[in-house]
């Protein structure tokens, strides 16, 4: 139903200024009429008693019946129709590849909006890149999750529905580790974008962490290889980086770590995040560095990169529009026969 409204329209508008004459019409019709005109009968008897009810039970029906059918004229004049014109987008300006953190850090609960509704920092996650996913409607978009070792949860694409859908499936525990490696990360992300030749190639890495256990190579290598080959890589730490309760990651299980009862165990804990490396690899790509403590400042974040990363999209567009004036035309037609039939019948006037 919503994509058939969206899709309909009015061709030509301006012909519904006729429904101010219809006002103007009603009181020169009733200026018109004579009430006075009679007919001699020598007995009204028969009259009243076949037609008192009926003649002031829906006396008014005709008339109605007149002024839909006029409206309905005038919409068909306003030509309704569907816009059956299809898109294809030929080319689009920016690919992005979103590289999210799933080490056991990110079910901290610090970026809870209360304490009676505790939410991990992957729930945030996921909620605010779904929306940013909205904004870039024509943007091809791919997901990257990433611990120890990365793990391709979506190549690029413009199917926003599938990308939800993948985002959804995000959860500490997906790679089977619980470490950190922002190499392997990077060095997924700029493989998938590296061959594809849009006018804009994007990474967002987003952490809460640092390198753990130490990787073989720093992640700056991948920052250069990612310069040269003319990717940006916007880097984003969130988290506190304070002491903060979190829930635990079952190794055995893959799954948040619960007690007898049923309940997630709940526990203090630290974890540092190396703001030092991420703000080098985004300048190391004449990018740029964010921080995000709540949920609030992480969707700045990733607005602010929206507007910065303007995208410029070539269309092909084959226009077809579904003319629909036939409807409201044969409904009006209906309505002046039924209202012609009840004059000359039910609601006959002598004169």
């Amino acid at each position: 139903m919503n994509e058939w409204l969206n899709s309909f329209i009015w061709a030509e508008p301006l012909w519904a200024i006729l429904i101010l004459l219809i006002p103007p019409l009603i009181w020169a019709k009733r200026k018109v009429a004579n009430p006075k005109t009679s007919l001699l009968f020598p007995t009204l008897t028969l009259i009243f008693s076949s037609h008192e009810q009926r003649s002031k039970r829906w006396i008014w029906l005709p008339s109605l019946l007149r002024l839909f059918s006029l409206l309905l004229v005038i919409a068909a004049l306003c030509r309704p129709q569907l816009d059956r014109s299809t898109k294809t987008i030929l080319s689009s300006g920016v690919d992005i590849v979103l590289a999210v953190d799933l080490s056991a850090s990110m079910l901290a609960l610090d970026m809870s909006e209360s304490e009676s509704t505790p939410v991990t920092r992957l729930d945030v996650v996921k909620d605010v890149l779904k929306k940013f996913i909205k904004q870039r409607k024509h943007d091809r978009i791919g997901i990257v999750a990433f611990s120890v070792d990365p793990y391709l949860v979506s190549a690029l694409t413009l199917d926003k529905e599938h990308l939800n859908r993948n985002i959804d499936r995000l959860r500490v525990g997906l790679t089977h580790q619980t470490g950190t490696n922002l190499g392997s990360a990077l060095a997924e992300g700029i493989n998938r974008l590296r061959p594809l030749e849009s006018k804009s190639k994007i990474l967002i890495l987003l952490t809460d962490g640092k390198d753990e256990p130490a990787p073989p190579h720093s992640p700056l290598v991948y920052a250069n290889g990612a310069n040269t080959d003319g990717i940006k890589i916007y880097t984003i730490a969130i988290g506190s980086n304070a002491r903060t309760l979190t829930y635990l990651f079952d190794s055995s299980t893959r799954n948040i770590m619960r007690g007898s009862n049923g309940r997630p165990i709940v526990r203090y804990a630290n974890y540092p995040v190396d703001k030092d490396i991420l703000s080098k690899i985004a300048v190391t790509t004449g990018s740029q560095f964010f921080e995000a403590k709540d949920k609030t400042a992480l969707q700045s974040i990733y607005d602010k990169i929206d507007r910065l990363e303007k995208t410029e999209i070539e269309m092909g567009v084959n226009a077809f529009f579904e003319e629909l004036y036939i409807w409201p035309l044969g409904a009006a037609i209906f309505l002046l026969c039924l209202e012609f039939i009840l004059h000359r019948t039910l609601y006959l006037r002598i004169p």
